[in-house]
């Protein structure tokens, strides 16, 4: 097989994961009423000094969709039918509509919500490296995309590190006090309840778990130097997702479409090919 056709068979691979992932995060919104028909006619109070949002506010553009229940109907099923197209055609321009689409709506969705929610972010960089065919410039976006993908987890500790939060004792302890106020009045008896009760009692506790969060986090900076290690932080962001939701109630699923860039495509295909033959 030569190498433009190994290439093109990782191309059709990655699509159908990256745009399936896509469709399946797009269908939950939709079953919970968030995509553009469920926001109709809102109240934009979202005072953001952002200078992208306040221009994208100033244009109505978010405001002319919302407003109109066709417009916003027709704005859902575009967000569903381009990443079908694309699979289908593997023509570019579906893949670039697709992206700008989920641009406008990850603007309009955390203007109606006045939340700087971060989770669509993926979707949109993934998908930005299927508007070329070219097999240089595509493996050159698909690695900046993984580069992020490492950079968020990398940033967040230093961060931790720099500012000397992860130095203090009752810094977990503290923030789940604050930001796990409403679980422990609405659901106190819950499985999720119980493990913040268990860390905001025991200070000592919830600072290795600090500790731990910050050098997994930590961990992933291994990623920018070498590849070796991809596949045990692709369990380690999974990991780490789903341990923040139990303790932080941080949703990050919707990120985890970042973890297909450390999978080893050129294995998965091989696999593939040799289960066909």
């Amino acid at each position: 097989m030569t190498n433009s056709e190994n290439f093109a068979n990782r191309y059709r691979l990655k699509a159908f994961f990256v745009f399936g992932a896509a469709l399946i995060i797009l269908f939950y919104r939709f079953i919970s009423h968030a995509l553009f028909s469920g926001m109709m006619h809102p109240v934009y109070a979202f005072e953001e000094k952002e200078i992208w949002y306040r221009v994208f506010l100033s244009s109505h553009l978010a405001q002319f969709i919302t407003d109109n229940h066709f417009l916003s109907l027709a704005s859902d099923l575009l967000l569903f039918l381009l990443p079908v197209l694309f699979l289908i055609t593997r023509k570019r321009v579906f893949a670039i509509a697709f992206s700008i689409l989920l641009l406008i709506y990850f603007f309009t969705y955390n203007l109606v919500t006045g939340h700087h929610y971060h989770g669509l972010v993926g979707v949109i960089l993934i998908t930005i490296p299927f508007w070329t065919k070219n097999e240089t410039r595509f493996n050159l976006l698909w690695e900046a995309v993984r580069y992020y993908w490492l950079y968020i987890f990398a940033s967040a500790a230093l961060w931790k590190i720099l500012r000397g939060s992860v130095f203090y004792a009752d810094q977990l302890s503290n923030i789940l006090k604050a930001q796990q106020l409403d679980l422990q009045l609405q659901q106190p008896d819950s499985f999720q309840a119980h493990i913040v009760q268990y860390l905001i009692a025991n200070p000592q506790v919830s600072h290795w778990v600090l500790i731990v969060n910050v050098l997994v986090q930590l961990s992933f900076l291994i990623g920018f130097f070498t590849k070796k290690f991809d596949t045990l932080l692709f369990v380690l962001a999974i990991v780490f997702c789903a341990a923040n939701y139990f303790v932080m109630s941080i949703v990050s699923a919707e990120l985890l479409i970042l973890n297909l860039t450390l999978l080893n495509w050129d294995k998965i295909a091989g696999l593939l090919q040799k289960s066909k033959s």
